[in-house]
């Protein structure tokens, strides 16, 4: 679902960025990692947001298509920061 966060193979977190309202067997998704793994974010593109207690950068800018099946159990949610998230998507495509 829309900002659920998902642990793929390899143990990598993505948060599903996709309205639940498009099921086409793919679901856009976007990278979250440690906030000691970027240094130096980019505010409004990297987001950062809480999860399990430790800051984590969600990285807008590395979003991607993958094939829905890839995505087990929701082990989070971030609908609480949709307004963070949705302005990091904005900046992607209208730069503002």
């Amino acid at each position: 679902m829309q900002y659920d966060i998902y642990r793929l193979a390899g143990d990598v977190l993505v948060v599903d960025l996709q309205s639940d309202l498009i099921d086409i067997g793919t679901r856009v998704v976007a990278p979250l990692v440690l906030k000691t793994a970027r240094p130096v974010p980019l505010p409004t593109l990297e987001p950062m947001v809480l999860f399990n207690g430790h800051p984590h950068l969600m990285l807008v800018s590395e979003m991607t298509a993958i094939s829905a099946r890839h995505l087990g159990p929701a082990i989070g949610d971030l609908r609480r920061e949709e307004y963070m998230i949705r302005r990091a998507v904005d900046m992607v495509f209208t730069g503002i």
